[in-house]
């Protein structure tokens, strides 16, 4: 039954196997990546819930941070972000009870919290604050509420629970995260083993469908190709045999129909191969007989196809050369005769023409070599000329720009001057900065002492003067900080004091150089001078020699001009007498070849 299905019909069949089995495997992962995802998406809401317990619990030591803040310094902008950090603890609350809303248990024990928060703000928080906000600015305020029980430790009970209520709720998230991933791990493994065995599954399927595919498609087509080699072999009578109903069977069917009609059909081109053989055999007679010379032949050959309007044709063709070569043959004798004659003039005429060409010849050479003479003599007075001319700009232009270096150097040397003075009072004003370092290092010291004494007093004072002590640490650091910089700056300064002595003495070896220097431009150009006024003496004599050769050079261009036209019009005259000499004799053997020819034709009377 398969084999009598068409190709498309059994290509189809096998990809659509293919295919189906390539779906069952991805809906089975589809279904476990949706598992997969959805563990994922429970990991990340665990973890979105301990991040805001987190975030509550940063809430509340800020709120406690704020409140000690206030209490030891009674500032109104303390006391208004205590406020502030206790209004965004609902919402921290709030946004926990919407995380947990698919867990009950977390749900109650959030609320639990809430309450336990609103409780410790109205008991100990507000309470607090009221204290201090009556005490106001009197004197010992900070240690009255540093010596009250709650900030002592006796009554932190309720920001302790609140603390652990907090990590048992973080503790069991952390639980369920411990839960869902491992879920989460395990489908992970069941989707690698799915994705493993299903390949390997679908691979052998589907290799299974492409054997059986193949044998289906390559059976037919092995057996027409042994028929086709064997026809090529010279096997008329081979067939192929129909193995199948599909379309390679309706080609092995049309094959064997086509191989019987070229058998016929070269039977039939045989019988007329011989007919035409023959016509063809009477044709190449009668074409080789003319050949040879003997015109005397007779086309019998007729017909309306090809043979016989070719044979009609030569026919044709064999009476107008009998015409022909008889009309030749008559014009030969009379061509030969005038061949002759004008050849003998050629010759006497070719003579006299080379004679003259040699004059002309010789005459061109002698008024090229005066001319070339006179030409390179020319080229060479232009560019002494030339020379001269560019040697006085370029002396001129020199002598300016050596007046103009000479006035930069001046320039110069005053700019030298004023950076000596102005490096001299950077050098006096480094020194003025190095004795207010001086001066900033000793209060860096006495406030390094002060705060030291403060850190002491406040260890002292004991809880109530914690806060003096971390201003007291913050003093000293900056006090440090600004020894060091101090020192910096004064190391720089005194980098900066020999750079400056340094550039001094440079620039006092610089103005000497260019001091030096200009003595010498000056020189240079007092000789400038006395050599452009010798060479503009020597452009009037150029000028003089160079007026001279230009009229030599125009005269000997036209005779050479003059003479290269005699020579072309005399080569061009023996070269016509050498063509007409050469087309007679030419003539003379064409006109003998053709009478030897025509001789050699037999043509009827």
């Amino acid at each position: 039954m398969f084999k009598d299905l068409s190709i498309k019909k059994k290509l189809y069949l096998g990809f659509g196997a293919i295919l189906a089995i390539i779906l069952i495997l991805l809906l089975i992962a589809y279904n476990r990546f949706n598992s997969l995802s959805e563990a994922n998406t429970w990991d990340r809401h665990t973890m979105d819930v301990i991040q805001a317990i987190d975030v509550l619990r940063n809430d509340l030591l800020q709120v406690q941070v704020e409140a000690r803040g206030y209490y030891l310094t009674g500032s109104a902008e303390r006391l208004e972000r205590t406020r502030k950090e206790m209004t965004d603890l609902p919402a921290s609350v709030n946004e926990l009870q919407k995380l947990t809303a698919d867990n009950p248990a977390q749900v109650e024990r959030f609320k639990q919290l809430h309450d336990m928060i609103n409780a410790w703000r109205l008991d100990v928080i507000d309470s607090q604050l009221k204290m201090r906000q009556e005490l106001g600015d009197k004197p010992g305020a900070a240690d009255t509420m540093g010596r009250m029980p709650q900030l002592a430790g006796t009554n932190n009970s309720a920001i302790g629970a609140i603390y652990k209520f907090m990590n048992d709720a973080a503790n069991e998230e952390k639980r369920l995260l411990v839960e869902r991933s491992r879920s989460s791990e395990r489908l992970q493994e069941s989707m690698r083993m799915i994705l493993s065995g299903g390949g390997v599954v679908c691979i052998a399927l589907s290799l299974g469908i492409v054997w059986i595919l193949v044998r289906a498609l390559l059976a037919p087509l092995d057996n027409l190709t042994q028929a086709v080699n064997r026809i090529a072999a010279g096997d008329p009578g081979a067939r192929a045999q129909v193995l199948s109903a599909d379309e390679l069977g309706e080609v092995s069917t049309e094959f064997n129909r086509m191989a019987q009609s070229i058998q016929d059909s070269q039977a039939n081109e045989l019988a007329a191969t011989n007919a035409l053989r023959a016509k063809v055999d009477s044709l190449l007679g009668v074409v080789s007989k003319a050949a040879s010379g003997d015109l005397t032949g007779k086309i019998e050959v007729t017909g309306d196809d090809a043979i016989g309007r070719l044979a009609l044709g030569l026919d044709r063709m064999f009476d107008n050369l009998r015409a022909l070569l008889n009309n030749v043959q008559k014009a030969g004798i009379q061509v030969t005769t005038s061949a002759t004659e004008i050849a003998a003039s050629a010759k006497q005429q070719e003579a006299t023409g080379i004679e003259q060409a040699q004059t002309s010849v010789e005459i061109l050479s002698t008024t090229k070599e005066i001319s070339a003479n006179t030409s390179q003599l020319l080229k060479t007075m232009e560019e002494a000329t030339a020379v001269a001319d560019y040697t006085t700009h370029a002396t001129a232009d020199a002598q300016n720009n050596l007046r103009r270096m000479d006035g930069t150097m001046q320039h110069m040397v005053s700019a030298t001057d004023s950076i000596n003075a102005k490096l001299a009072a950077l050098s006096e004003k480094a020194s003025n900065i190095n004795s207010v370092l001086i001066t900033i290092t000793k209060v860096a010291d006495q406030t390094n002492i002060l705060s030291l004494n403060a850190a002491i007093e406040a260890e002292k004072a004991g809880e109530a003067g914690r806060g003096f002590s971390v201003v007291a640490t913050e003093i000293r650091r900056l006090a440090d900080q600004t020894s060091v910089s101090t020192w910096d700056i004064e190391q720089m300064l005194k980098e900066m004091q020999s750079a400056v002595s340094a550039s001094v003495m440079g620039m006092d070896k610089f103005s000497e150089e260019i001091r030096r220097s200009v003595g010498e431009v000056r020189q240079v150009t007092d000789q400038l001078s006395g050599v452009m006024d010798q060479v503009q003496k020597l452009a009037p004599q150029f000028d003089v020699v160079l007026q001279g050769m230009q009229s030599q050079a125009v005269g000997a261009e036209q005779i050479t001009a003059t003479m290269m036209q005699l020579n072309d019009a005399t080569q061009q005259t023996v070269e016509s007498l050498k063509a007409t000499s050469e087309a007679v004799h030419q003539l003379q053997y064409a006109a003998g070849d053709l009478q030897t020819s025509v001789a050699n034709f037999a043509v009827a009377v």
